[in-house]
């Protein structure tokens, strides 16, 4: 069977056996999830790239422990949190312009600049709520992840993440509100 054929769970069992390809399949299927997760945490793309590799070598140094009682994702995700939490609280966190799509033909400047702008107050929004909120406000929407998965990922009860959540959406309204009375979201 093929590594892109076999569950994550497989896969681990083979990279705890040595199984270098079994790692390299893992980390091809979750690294661009891992990185787009510790970007929004942290908002600053080198940043985002030096922790998502450090969280990838913690993974396969911490393989042999992996007990498997959550999925592999989730484990992993756990370690991008903490990796990104504790590089908060050693650094202050750099700020960079968003990066957006290139337009299309069709957008017009003045479009392109207000998506900038609206794109850059989410994001310095999101860096000013506390960080359980932003991790399970990320893992909510950006992640696409269930509320039990939220829970395992951040070690915490589901009624704690269905908190975070909505203290986390009042805190962006809140943090927003001065904007969208601007007109500029």
């Amino acid at each position: 069977m093929t590594d892109d054929l076999r569950t994550d769970s497989e896969l681990v069992s083979s990279a705890r056996q040595g199984d270098l390809r079994a790692f390299e399949e893992l980390v091809r299927r979750h690294s661009a999830g891992l990185f787009a997760f510790i970007y929004r945490m942290v908002g600053n793309r080198d940043d985002a790239e030096e922790l998502a590799q450090e969280a990838w070598v913690r993974a396969w140094q911490g393989l042999k422990g992996f007990k498997g009682k959550s999925g592999f994702k989730t484990w992993l995700f756990r370690i991008g949190i903490n990796l990104a939490i504790n590089f908060r609280s050693r650094r202050k966190v750099h700020e960079e312009l968003s990066e957006i799509m290139p337009a299309g033909a069709e957008n017009e400047p003045g479009t392109i600049y207000q998506q900038r702008v609206r794109e850059e107050l989410v994001k310095k929004a999101l860096q000013g709520l506390p960080p359980a909120q932003r991790t399970a406000l990320v893992l909510s929407v950006y992640e696409g992840l269930s509320y039990q998965e939220i829970a395992r990922v951040m070690g915490k009860s589901v009624r704690a993440v269905d908190s975070l959540l909505v203290r986390a959406r009042w805190g962006l309204r809140q943090i927003l509100e001065p904007a969208r009375k601007k007109g500029l979201i």
